[in-house]
This record gives C-alpha cells, sequence and structure tokens, in this order.
C-alpha cells in the first residue's frame, strides 16, 4: 500500500472499556443511529438488530419514521431477510440484555424532506393530532424515547413559520413525554446558515435533551471540487470564507446559545466518494467528473461506508495511495476513485475534542456503516475508537 503521509494512532482498547459503556459508568453517552433498511443490503453488508453493539451504544436510534400532510405516521417495513431482523420488537427486546440501553424512534430524515413537517406543525389542529401519533407510538411499542430529525425548518419545502413552531412542537412533546421521562432530542443542521433559517438556539437547548450535531456532509458531489465528508478543521484548499468544518460549527452553536452539555458531536461512519477527472490532482479541491461508483454493499453513488474502503483497501493494497491529515480527516484514491473518510484514528481525535469542549458526548451516523464484522480487524472500530477518545481526556 502506497501512503503518502500517514499517522497511524490506534490506541488498545482493553476490555474495561466496553464494560464501562454497558454499566453506564462511561463519562459520554454514544448515541448510535441504525438504518432500519440495512438488513436489505447484501452478503457481508446486511445488518439487523442482532448486529448492534449493546456494549458501546449507551442510546440506539431506530431510523425512520416517516409523516404525512395529516400529522399521521410512517412506518418502516418489518421484515427478516436471511436471518437479520429489523424489527422493532427484535429491538426493544434487546433492553433485557443490557438494563442501561436507551433506544428511541428518529422521525424525518433527508429524504422526507420538510413539506409535511411544515404543513403539520403550523396548523394546530394537525400539530396536536402528530404530538398524540408519536406519544402513543413511543409508549405502546416500548422506546425511551424520540429523535427529531427534521431537515430542515424553513427550507426545503417550509415556511418561514417553522422555526417558531419547531420549537412549539418541540415544547409540547416534551410536556407530553416528561409524565414517563422520555427522553426528548433532535438532530440538526451545523452551518451558521442553516441555524438562522431553523433554529431558536436557546429555546431548543431549553426543552431538548439532546442536540445531536450533524458534522459531516460538509462536502460532496453539488461541490465543484473534492472534499472530504467531516473535516475536524479546514481542508488546506478551502476558501478561507467556507467555514465548512467541525470546529468552527460546534463554536457557531455555542455562541447562538446551545449549552455545550446538550451537545453531542456527529461522526460519520461514511466517506464521500468521487471519480476525478485525471491522476494530475489526486488531492482536496481536485476536479472531477461524476459520484464515485456505488459500493458493492451500500450501493449508493457518492458514498461508500468505512467496511467497504477499509476491506477494498485490506484486498488491494497496492492499489490505493492514503493520505492521513493526522487528527483531521483521511483521504485516498484507487486509480480515479477517490474518497474523503475518517479513520479510528481521525476518530479518536475528534472524540477527544468533543470532551474538550464539553461536549456530552458522541454521536455516529450510523452504527450500520461501521465494520461492524471486523472485515479489517476489530469490529466497531470507529465507535470503539470513538469511546477511547472521549474517556482519554
Amino acid at each position: 500500500m502506497k501512503v503518502l503521509f500517514v499517522v497511524s494512532v490506534l490506541l488498545c482498547v482493553v476490555s474495561s472499556l466496553a464494560k464501562s459503556v454497558k454499566d453506564g459508568s462511561s463519562s459520554g453517552v454514544v448515541f448510535c443511529y441504525y438504518g432500519s433498511w440495512a438488513n436489505e443490503r447484501p452478503g457481508v453488508g446486511r445488518f439487523g438488530v442482532s448486529d448492534l453493539p449493546l456494549d458501546l451504544c449507551t442510546h440506539i436510534v431506530y431510523s425512520f419514521l416517516g409523516l404525512n400532510a395529516t400529522g399521521d405516521l410512517t412506518y418502516p417495513t418489518e421484515q427478516t431477510l436471511e436471518g437479520k431482523s429489523n424489527a422493532v420488537a427484535d429491538l426493544i427486546a434487546l433492553k433485557q440484555s443490557n438494563s442501561n440501553l436507551k433506544i428511541l424512534s428518529a422521525i424525518g430524515g433527508w429524504d422526507e424532506g420538510s413539506a409535511n413537517f411544515s404543513t403539520v406543525v403550523n396548523n394546530d389542529t394537525l400539530r396536536a393530532t402528530f404530538v398524540s401519533n408519536l406519544y402513543n407510538y413511543i409508549d405502546t411499542n416500548g422506546f425511551d424515547g424520540l429523535d427529531l430529525d427534521w431537515e430542515y425548518p424553513a427550507q426545503r419545502g417550509g415556511i418561514e413559520s417553522d422555526k417558531e413552531m419547531f420549537v412549539t412542537l418541540v415544547k409540547e412533546l416534551k410536556s407530553a413525554f416528561e409524565p414517563k421521562g422520555y427522553i426528548l432530542t433532535s438532530a440538526v443542521a451545523v452551518t451558521q446558515t442553516h441555524i438562522d433559517l431553523s433554529y431558536d438556539v436557546p429555546a431548543l437547548t431549553q426543552y431538548l435533551d439532546y442536540l445531536n450535531l450533524m458534522l459531516y456532509d460538509f462536502h460532496g458531489t453539488w461541490d465543484t471540487e473534492t472534499g472530504v465528508n467531516a473535516p475536524l478543521y479546514p481542508q488546506l484548499t478551502d476558501d478561507a470564507s467556507l467555514n465548512l468544518n467541525g470546529n468552527h460549527s460546534v463554536h457557531v452553536w455555542l455562541e447562538n446559545g446551545a449549552n455545550a452539555s446538550k451537545l453531542l458531536m456527529g461522526l460519520g461512519g461514511y466517506g464521500k466518494s468521487f471519480t476525478l477527472t485525471s491522476l494530475n490532482n489526486t488531492s482536496t479541491g481536485a476536479p472531477f467528473t461524476a459520484a464515485g461508483a456505488a459500493g458493492p454493499y451500500t450501493e449508493e453513488e457518492g458514498i461508500l461506508a468505512y467496511y467497504e474502503i477499509c476491506l477494498d483497501q485490506k484486498n488491494n493494497s497496492s492499489e490505493w495511495s492514503i493520505t492521513e491529515v493526522t487528527g483531521n480527516y483521511v483521504y485516498a484514491n484507487k486509480d480515479l476513485l477517490w474518497v474523503g473518510y475518517d479513520n479510528p484514528s481521525t476518530i479518536y481525535v475528534k472524540a477527544q475534542y468533543a470532551k474538550t469542549m464539553g461536549l456530552r458526548g458522541i454521536m455516529y451516523w450510523a452504527v450500520d456503516l461501521d465494520d461492524f464484522q471486523g472485515l479489517c480487524g476489530d469490529k466497531f472500530p470507529l465507535i470503539t475508537q470513538g469511546i477511547a477518545g472521549y474517556n482519554s481526556v
């Protein structure tokens, strides 16, 4: 394997680390989002409830519920494929193995968009129906709480009043949830522009238990040049005015009135991929012609799961050129395929950063994108190193 600049700092994780998380004595929260569709992936990519790491995650977030314009809910298809179940009952049953584990359901996501949310929250009757439906779903199925993943109020089909009415929705859900102690969280965008349009930060901080900062997707094929998925600090090729990095976004949330003790630092278990124009420039800021080819298991152009990246690098080591910018990000190319991502070393440092900044913990999108099979070594290296990094400070 040709390595341009690699500094690998993979710490040994002793058995007491996993035990501390399972026993609830870890100093940080570890949110693990789980895509209910992951059991539809082929071969070694197929991920079911039985693959979830109960000794690592303090919270598991089942994604995604949807909604329609009347405030009624839509539900993921529950099925067992080749022995891998995504059923809610099987998920909730995991708490029998770890009494400290909290399991939430998430509603929304990128594909859901904003239009139905906007229609419902801006109508008092529809919003009341929505709140009642959400409470009943959480209560009936044995969940411990709800994650609101509206992407994003007052954007993508929403209207200006969404910003205010999102706070109203949160307040009403909090009131409904409080008697039984259900958790209420939200996954939120991270740039100043998004915050200005979508969020009353002090109000949301008051009523939500956690705000999950989506500190990834800073770059992608919507750009005009290659860029890594989740830089902690600016890429060398970024214009100084872009401010597309995790450090800047954490400070933006804090400066807008968020309480650090309610913020979770989002970490990506995937990379953004591109098809380079040529091999004359293989760095960040390089020209590209299209999204990178779909991975064999996630099967989506422009995105590769961490296990798809590390497995191909393991099996075709001589074909990859890898550059690690220490404590920040990694990018690599195999011929014209280019991908920017995080490895265990950069995840470790980002989790250290979260602890140093006083954030309450870390969040992963998504648990099913880490190396859950141990194809490249130990199982769940990103989640494990994130916990180690957070608890090292």
